[in-house]
Order: structure tokens, then C-alpha cells, then sequence
């Protein structure tokens, strides 16, 4: 009787483990991630590529939204194909420019996905909307990720930069006034998952500090018809890495349902090799470091 029961209790225990997901997201903007050794605005060499690589694969991610990168070849270097379906955004090549300081010609800033081998996902596509015909803004970019009976609908994107202020409509700078149009466009998104129950999440580099509770942004996504709605945001608690900036301008959220399953303590940044606090500017391997968060279904 004694042996049945254990036998019992070890098949309960898997059967409870094949009923229960987890999903590690990161977001990552790589910073002028090019496909050649020397090029662009941030030239790196082999070995750069590779202590990046060997980050990359620490994370233990199952999904990764990445920014500022040319082309699936320039993400393979860092995310083998092997290992990761890689998912680039379709945008057509904007407009080169001469990068700051080094006197090269920038590379392709393209968002993608990349997700793991083994995990099943639906691509949906660029989400050209947040571009507005406009040369060089960024396309969000969606895949739905199947996770048994549930669909999490997952977009990466990356916002335009330039516009820091609480309330974008107040100021007179072109940057906000571009980042005044794309606002609208991601909160309708937003509203039309929470109003048909269709979890998702929203990660990138937003380039705004919506985890402050008076920014405008944050305001209008958590409020349909004057009503509000629940968002979670992973780094509502949480302070950047970069040592200059430490107000978060990267964002993972969760809604429509996505926010209940998270896994309360996973919200993290993932601080460069060797290193668990502060940093230099010199030891960080892109401008912004990695973060994340896991999901229990």
C-alpha cells in the first residue's frame, strides 16, 4: 500500500507540473546591434559579440523583445538560430546618418522577437501604426505565444525618444510632439485587448518613465471611458541600471488577464557580467540593460 501511494503521489506531482506554464519575457534594446564586426555607431568587435552571446544565454529566457538591431544576422550573432526562432520587424531601411563621435554611418534600428526553440508561437506582424509614415520611427512587432489552452498576444516596440516629461502634451518639443501621436495609437491597442479579454503584453523600450504615477502615458493606459483598469508594470518598483539614468525608460507590461499570472518577485534587471550593482558606463555592453519577467500560468 505503502509503495501505491508513493507511486500515486509522484504521478499527481507530474500531472500538476504538465498543467502549470512558465514563460520568462526580456526586453533588451542592444544598441545599434549591427551585423559586421566594426560598423555602425557602437562598432563591436568578435569579442564583444561573443561576451554578449554568453550574456544572452544567462538570461534563460524564453522570449526576448529586442531593440536597435539591423537585421536577423546581427541578432543570430547574439541568439543563434539553433536555439531561437528570430522574428525582425518588416520596416523598410530608413535614412542612414552620421553616427556621433566616431564618424562611421549608423545601421538599421529595427525591433524583433526572438523565441525560444520549443515554444510554440503564431507571428502576427509589424504593427506599422506606430511609425506613422514617418522616416525612422520603429514598427511594433507581434507574435502570438501559445501556452497550452491560454494565447498571450506579445508586442515589442520602441517608442520615439527625445520626449522625458510627465505629460507629453504640454511640451513644444518635435520629439514630443511625435511621441503625442504614437500615445493614442498604443492605448487604443491596449483598450481593445482589455475590452475582449485577449491577455497581452506590451515590453520595449518605451523611452518615457511610465512608471511614475503621474505621467500622462501611464494615466491614459489604465483608464478606459474614465474607468480603471488594472496594468502591471515590472518596473513599478524598480530603478534602471544605467549610471546616469536610473529613472526606467524600459517597460514590461501585463494585461487583459497577463497580469495576474506573473510570478510575484520576478521582476528583474539583469545587470552586465560580474556585476550586481552600479556600473560605469564602460562596463555595460549596450546603454541599457536587459530586463524581465516570468509568468505562471
Amino acid at each position: 500500500m505503502k509503495n501505491k501511494s508513493l507511486v500515486y503521489v509522484s504521478f499527481l506531482m507530474v500531472f500538476i507540473s504538465s498543467c502549470t506554464s512558465k514563460l520568462h519575457l526580456v526586453a533588451w534594446n542592444m544598441e545599434h546591434l549591427a551585423e559586421n564586426v566594426g560598423e555602425g555607431c557602437l562598432p563591436r568587435q568578435i569579442e564583444d559579440y561573443e561576451r554578449m552571446r554568453i550574456f544572452a544565454k544567462k538570461l534563460n529566457a524564453d522570449v526576448v523583445a529586442l531593440q536597435e538591431v539591423e537585421s536577423v544576422r546581427a541578432v543570430a550573432r547574439v541568439f543563434p538560430e539553433k536555439d531561437w526562432n528570430i522574428i525582425i520587424s518588416d520596416r523598410l531601411a530608413s535614412r542612414s546618418y552620421d553616427c556621433r563621435g566616431n564618424g562611421q554611418k549608423s545601421t538599421q534600428q529595427r525591433v524583433a522577437l526572438v523565441i525560444r526553440k520549443g515554444v510554440k508561437y503564431q507571428k502576427v506582424g509589424g504593427f506599422k501604426e506606430l511609425a506613422l509614415d514617418k522616416d525612422g520611427l520603429r514598427y511594433g512587432l507581434i507574435a502570438k505565444i501559445i501556452l497550452g489552452k491560454e494565447t498571450l498576444e506579445v508586442m515589442c516596440v520602441h517608442l520615439k525618444s527625445g520626449c522625458f516629461v510627465e505629460d507629453y502634451s504640454t511640451s513644444t518639443r518635435r520629439a514630443c510632439e511625435t511621441f503625442e501621436q504614437q500615445a493614442p495609437i498604443l492605448d487604443a491597442w491596449v483598450e481593445a485587448r482589455i475590452k475582449e479579454n485577449r491577455p497581452f503584453v506590451l515590453l520595449g523600450d518605451f523611452n518615457h518613465r511610465i512608471a511614475n504615477p503621474d505621467n500622462k502615458l501611464w494615466k491614459d493606459l489604465t483608464e478606459i471611458d474614465g474607468e480603471p483598469v488594472v496594468i502591471g508594470n515590472s518596473m513599478k518598483e524598480l530603478k534602471g541600471c544605467h549610471p546616469r539614468y536610473p529613472e526606467p525608460i524600459d517597460h514590461i507590461l501585463m494585461g487583459a488577464g497577463a497580469e495576474q499570472w506573473q510570478l510575484e518577485g520576478s521582476e528583474t534587471i539583469y545587470y552586465f557580467p560580474g556585476k550586481t550593482g552600479p556600473m560605469t558606463e564602460e562596463e555595460m555592453l549596450s546603454d541599457h540593460c536587459p530586463i524581465g519577467v516570468t509568468l505562471k500560468l
